[in-house]
């Protein structure tokens, strides 16, 4: 990443920020390893924002660097022009089987990646099942946190037979999991089942994504097949719902009106609106 989309993208975190009633970015460690930049580019870019009036810097122990339009007071004048804590949101399509990082590029985010654990296991009889494996074969289980524009987006559990993939532990595990399974093995996922539940955020899951226990989140438990019809992975992400927006397409035939090329389910983050929804198996 070059030092102007360093820039860019912590830019448009401390507004996404701002606008959620955040009053502070993250330290200079956690971004330049969120980003996958150095620190002295991340000092730069806080140095530049903070000219620009969009940040001020404290030292100490209390010190990093404070959102301005935070602290400012808002014109309700126009309320309903403009949601606070409606910050930019990440799209993520239904009935399509597309890596995060390509996603994510598609919509202008900078994607980053923290590999929590890889790790061989012994599979669960229903994963034994779907991978027609036996049980002395092993998962490849990995557990990753995805970022964008340097915010938590995602918890990603992925399991993958480790017969049908051998060493990809090995290989390196940031970037895009479905281009590396086309790259070295010539496996594409091509389609997934999906369920979508609303649940709360457990303690793991909130330390990891880094917000409040109970937090809403969308739970999306996938099982993907490649080209040829062949289970390829069975994984459950845990998506924030103030960060992500589902569409869905829809198109005349399936019930819809002529018109209705695209319908977009936003779940909004009212208590009132989620709390009959909200389980607490996260």
């Amino acid at each position: 990443m070059t030092y102007e989309e360093t820039f860019a993208t912590i830019s448009r975190l401390a507004d996404d920020l701002a606008r959620r009633g955040f009053t502070k970015l993250p330290a200079e460690r956690e971004l330049a390893e969120r980003l996958n930049v150095s620190r002295s580019s991340v000092r730069r870019a806080l140095a530049e924002l903070e000219d620009e009036g969009i940040v001020h810097r404290k030292r100490g122990r209390t010190g990093g660097a404070y959102l301005t339009a935070a602290q400012s007071q808002p014109d309700n004048t126009f309320v309903d022009e403009v949601d606070p804590a409606e910050g930019r949101r990440v799209e993520r399509p239904l009935g399509t089987v597309v890596g995060v990082p390509q996603m994510l590029r598609s919509q202008g985010f900078e994607s980053g990646t923290r590999l929590l654990s890889a790790s061989y296991e012994h599979p669960t009889e229903e994963e034994r099942h779907y991978f027609d494996i036996d049980s002395d074969d092993l998962i490849a289980a990995i557990v990753r946190i995805r970022f964008a524009d340097g915010d938590s987006l995602s918890l990603e559990s992925f399991r993958v037979s480790a017969t049908r993939f051998p060493q990809l532990l090995e290989r390196s595990l940031i970037g895009s999991l479905y281009e590396l399974l086309v790259e070295h093995y010539g496996v594409r996922p091509t389609t997934a089942d999906e369920q979508i539940r609303v649940v709360c955020a457990s303690p793991r899951v909130a330390a990891a994504l880094a917000v409040e226990v109970g937090t809403p989140l969308l739970k999306v438990t996938r099982n993907t097949y490649d080209q040829f019809g062949e289970p390829v992975e069975m994984s459950v992400d845990y998506f924030r719902a103030d960060r992500t927006v589902l569409h869905v397409p829809a198109h005349p035939g399936d019930g819809q009106e002529p018109g209705a090329h695209r319908l977009q389910h936003r779940l909004e983050m009212g208590h009132h609106d989620t709390q009959r929804e909200v389980t607490a198996d996260a």
